[in-house]
């Protein structure tokens, strides 16, 4: 998506310069262009809803309401964060990773669906941590 806006963007830019003319380009409520909002973002990702600052929040408000698919990834990867930053039984692990498993099938998310495969090949292993 990033590099789609940054082209849309500069594309737009390259316009309004040949034409002379002020380009005009979509800002949203928080001030951000759609290159700035996706730029921005980028970090905020990385970390969980609790940690986000004020405008983190608003900014992923935004981005969640124009690119959907993100959250949805990001609500995977927080999900699968959860499960190993909790404190639980092995039993209570298997079940967390059987409907996180279930989750990434319904998303259809090549990448998840890769990393999903390796830790069902790992299996054992990973239950061990817990």
């Amino acid at each position: 998506h990033r590099w789609e806006a940054i082209e849309q963007e500069n594309n737009l830019l390259m316009e309004a310069k040949e034409k002379k003319n002020n380009p005009e380009i979509e800002t949203f409520e928080n001030g951000d262009t759609r290159k700035q909002l996706l730029a921005r973002s980028r970090y905020l990702l990385y970390k969980t809803r609790e940690k986000w600052t004020a405008s983190q929040n608003q900014r992923a408000e935004i981005l969640f309401s124009q690119y959907p698919d993100l959250e949805k990834a990001y609500n995977l990867s927080d999900g699968l964060r959860k499960i190993y930053n909790q404190n639980i039984q092995k039993s209570v692990a298997m079940l967390k990773l059987a409907h996180w498993f279930k989750e990434v099938e319904e998303s259809r998310f090549k990448a998840f669906s890769v990393l999903r495969k390796t830790i069902m090949n790992h299996y054992n292993e990973i239950l061990n941590y817990f």
